[in-house]
Parts: structure tokens; sequence; C-alpha cells
């Protein structure tokens, strides 16, 4: 049998466009920021794998193929956010498979040189149903994927990012993303301001001092809480508030702080919106997408 010849630079070029082509693609799919130099230490990350495959042993090769995608992405498209580096990854991923896979299979079934790394490229009848069994599950993992960009494109259209001061002595700032609730019409009953409601543990660590101190009386013991204002300190009442709201079979209270600025974001830019926070101790999503409802108005008209 004759040995097979392999063209270093070929298989360089050929594996460094297919991975720009991906990582373009990846990047326009989940709208990403392309931009061309960091596609290309991108791409050139992912020559490693090849120059491996000729002039080292085949652990490293084979270690490199799992951890390079990685870096490629990390490169490509740098984030802050672990979801976003995840979703990119596995779509990189996904395309890398089912483009490889069609190109190999064509490449060998058509029989190129009547050879395919060496060995010529044969499907036995009882193994026939690999093809279709292989096809289903990337199927159904692109599927899993592409309905997991829709869910957050759909939650990216309706969170916006909050920056709430709430005029601490040390770090009074706290940087957070809101979900529009439109089921949320809570209000200040003494300003009117439209109500955020916001994580109380997130919020915990920017409150002012003699807030976190009036947070440790057990005022929702109080059927009016109100009073335990004026008993402290009077002057609390111009940064403290009590919202009602009516539960299932009562009446209860949400305690609020009417902050020294709250900011939002979106892709129209920032702007200053009146609001009070009110703290609650539930979690509103349990993957950490958001931290806090906004009332309607503050999209409307910035809840002036």
């Amino acid at each position: 049998m004759s040995a097979v010849e392999t063209y270093l630079d070929l298989d360089i070029l050929i594996n460094g466009g297919m991975d720009t082509f991906l990582l373009m693609l990846i990047g326009r799919i989940i709208h990403l920021p392309v931009l061309p130099s960091r596609i290309l230490v991108g791409a050139l990350l992912g020559e490693i794998p090849v120059v491996l495959a000729c002039y080292s042993t085949s652990p490293w090769t084979t270690l490199s193929k799992w951890a390079i995608p990685f870096l490629m992405v990390g490169a490509a498209f740098p984030t802050r956010s672990l979801s976003t580096f995840v979703k990119a990854s596995v779509g990189f991923w996904l395309f890398s498979t089912g483009l490889g896979g069609f190109v190999y299979a064509l490449w060998g079934w058509a029989q190129f040189d009547n050879r395919l790394g060496g060995e010529i490229v044969s499907l036995a009848l009882n193994k026939v149903w690999i093809l279709p069994l292989l096809a289903l599950v990337w199927w159904l993992m692109q599927r899993f994927w592409q309905g997991w960009l829709e869910r957050k494109s759909s939650l990216e259209q309706i969170i916006y990012d909050l920056e709430i001061d709430f005029g601490g002595e040390n770090n009074g700032v706290v940087r957070i993303k809101a979900m529009l609730d439109t089921g949320n019409q809570l209000r200040d009953p003494l300003t009117g301001f439209p109500v955020i409601l916001l994580e109380e543990e997130v919020a915990a660590t920017s409150l002012p001092d003699h807030v976190r101190s009036f947070l440790k009386i057990p005022w929702k013991d109080c059927a009016d809480p109100w009073p335990l204002l004026w008993k402290v300190d009077p002057s609390l009442v111009k940064r403290l508030v009590f919202i009602p709201f009516r539960a299932i079979d009562r009446q209860s209270w949400l305690f609020g702080i009417r902050p020294e600025r709250v900011t939002c974001f979106d892709t129209k830019g920032s702007r200053e919106i009146h609001a009070t926070v009110a703290l609650v101790s539930q979690v509103f999503s349990s993957e950490g997408e958001y931290q806090a409802l906004l009332h309607p108005e503050h999209v409307q008209k910035g809840g002036e």
C-alpha cells in the first residue's frame, strides 16, 4: 500500500478557510460583532490541531481538537456572558460537525484517489443504520440549539440593563438586568412613581447602612408598618416607603426605597427614569437572566 502524501500548506489553507467561514456564520446567526481581526485570530488558533497532527503524538492532537474550538470562539467573540459563550461554542461545534461530516462522506464516496486517510472508504450494508442515526442526533441537537437561540432572542427584546444608585456611603450603585412585566401595576403610594421589583439579595450590598439597619427590624410582623418609620427615624419617610399589594387572602406590604437615580440602557442609549424600588425575597429567574421586573410605563414613556 503506497503512502499518502499530505501537504501542510494546503491543509492549513483549507482548514483556515472553513474555520473563518464558520466563525463568521456563527457571529451573524447569534448577532455578535464580527471583527475581521478577531476572526483571523480565531482561525489561526484553529490551525494548531493541523500542525500538531503532523508533528506531534496522537494524545496531544486529540486534546487540541477538543480544547482549541473553545479558544477560537473566545478569541473571535470576547464576551463576559457565559451564556453567550456557550451558545457560540455549541453552534460552532454543530456546524463544524455537520459540515465536516458532509465533506468527509462526499470526499470518500466520490472516491477521490480511491482513498481517504490511507484507507478505502466503504460502508457495509449492516452498518447503514449508523448514518440516519447520526443525522437524527445532529438534527435534534441543532433544533434544540435553535430553540435556545429563539428563546434568548425573545428575552433580549424585553430585558433592559439598569443602573440603580441607592446613595450608599461606599458603593451604592447596583447594575442589574430587568425584564418588562406588563402585569406590574404597583406605584409609590406617595409620589405615584411606577415601582421596580428587585431581588433583595442582589441589592443587599449596595443599600445604605441606615436602610440595612431598618431591614433587620421585624416590620413584616406588623399589620401596619408605617408607624415604625416615625418611631425609628422620621427622616426615613423621605427615602423609604411601604407599598401595599393584595395577596391571595390578605393585604400585605413591600418594602420600597426611593433611589437617588435610576438609569435604563437600551438600543437607543441611556435615559434616567423615575422609579421607586421595592425589594422582594424571591428569585425571578432561576438561570440568572434578570434580577428585577420593570413597570410598563418605564418602557412606554420613561416612567415620567
